[in-house]
Order: structure tokens, then C-alpha cells, then sequence
């Protein structure tokens, strides 16, 4: 799965389950980056672990307005900091059971993310929208 085909998958499941359209403003950087200005020599990236995360983590923060959580068991994955930028998404998509160890102890944040994965996370997601 390419890192636009997530996205674009993230935002036709949030128009399906809760009948809203997508804000137009205030959705932040990363997710208007990959609404107005992806560019197209990128459309072919795989997804990682890491970019899932933040698209996942901003989608709950700017969309959803799920505020963060303090970090639990996040501090305890031995790569968390690997990507300061990811950190905190990272953390707070872990902390609420979206996205899990990739393997003990590790959040294996360069870990290409499989449609299966992908599905399963915005499953995770969108059961926030229903609760």
C-alpha cells in the first residue's frame, strides 16, 4: 500500500462511517500535504509504519479532535525517539491500541505497511467515530 492510497482510504472510511464531509481547514500540515500538495513523483511510496502513524494520529487529533493521552507503555518501545518528528504519534497511536509492537519491545517505525495492517488500523479508528 502506497502512503496516498492510505490516505485516501482513511478519508473515504470517515465520509462512509460518519456521513460528514472532511473539514476543509484546520486538518494541519500532514494531513493538507497529502490532501492539496502531494506531489506526484511520491505517489509511488510505500507506506511505513512511522507515516501511518502520523497520518493516523493527526486524522484523531484535527478530525476527530481526540485530545492526546499521556504516554503509559510507549516509553517503554525501545525505538520511539528513532524519529523525533513521529515520536508522539507514534506514542499515541500505540497508547490507545491502534497500532501495536511490530515485534517485542519494538514499534518498527521503517516496517512497510501491508493492506491487511492498514485495514485493521482504520477499523481501530473509525470504532472511536462509533463509540
Amino acid at each position: 500500500m502506497t502512503e496516498k492510497e492510505f490516505f485516501d482510504y482513511l478519508i473515504e472510511r470517515y465520509v462512509e462511517e460518519s456521513g460528514q464531509d472532511l473539514p476543509l481547514d484546520g486538518l494541519g500540515y500532514y494531513l493538507e500535504y497529502f490532501l492539496d500538495n502531494y506531489p506526484p513523483e511520491k505517489l509511488e511510496l510505500k507506506l511505513t509504519r512511522k507515516i501511518c502513524a502520523r497520518l493516523i494520529h493527526e486524522f484523531m487529533f484535527n478530525v476527530l479532535k481526540v485530545p492526546d493521552v499521556e504516554w503509559e507503555k510507549a516509553g517503554n518501545l525501545r525505538d520511539i525517539y528513532d524519529c523525533r518528528v513521529c515520536a508522539n504519534a507514534i506514542a499515541q497511536v500505540y497508547e490507545r491500541g491502534i497500532m501495536d509492537e511490530s515485534s517485542e519491545k519494538v514499534f518498527g517505525l521503517n516496517k512497510l505497511v501491508s493492506h491487511g495492517e492498514a485495514q485493521r488500523y482504520v477499523d481501530a479508528l473509525m470504532n472511536m467515530i462509533r463509540s
